[in-house]
């Protein structure tokens, strides 16, 4: 299955997870019949004026993006952060972990029986962590639990240095999907 067919809550375009409310706007799905694929909400969405009129280079566009974001969350005591420990790291008493906004969540097809195809299991699409200090990271996933009841159980990690900013129009969306639903 591609990323574009599968579904996705009609509110923030995010997986919406197993739940009633969507696992990443929180927004009450019950009375959705349906949930539309990614190509058909990214159709039906209002496009941004920015995106519109805007002929800047996109990373342009993507920075200017990225400052606004930490602006107004620096702005609003910088609310809707998480920690992510970091990869290989470990600790007796403390696992040190870099703390952000998950701008992208790692993106996992199981499908309907997660023991049906182990290989697929460690396919993924990586995420993206933005710090409040502006710096992006990878987040990386690791499916632990191999041989244990509670098989699979999906460990999510970043990696300690930062990797440049990603130039794509949909970091743009990701961060505005992000504001609108912290703040």
């Amino acid at each position: 299955m591609s990323p574009m067919d599968e579904r996705v809550c009609p509110f923030c375009g995010e997986p919406p997870g197993a739940g009633v409310f969507c696992a990443a706007c929180g927004r009450n799905l019950s009375s959705v019949e349906q949930l539309p694929t990614r190509a058909d909400w990214e159709q039906t969405r209002p496009v941004e004026a920015a995106t519109v009129t805007d002929d800047r280079p996109l990373d342009e566009r993507c920075a200017a993006a990225t400052e606004e974001f930490l602006a107004k969350m620096h702005a609003a005591s910088d609310p809707g952060t998480t920690k992510i420990p970091i990869t290989g790291a470990s600790g007796v008493f403390r696992v040190p972990s870099v703390h952000g906004w998950v701008v992208r969540a790692v993106h996992r097809d199981v499908g309907e029986d997660p023991d049906a195809e182990i290989a697929d299991l460690r396919r993924y699409e990586p995420g993206l962590l933005l710090t409040p200090e502006g710096a992006f990271h990878r987040i990386d996933s690791d499916v632990r639990g191999w041989g244990q009841r509670d098989f699979p159980r999906f460990y999510d990690s970043v990696d300690r240095e930062p990797i440049e900013m990603p130039v794509e129009a949909r970091l743009i969306d990701e961060l505005a999907a992000v504001l609108r639903r912290v703040l």
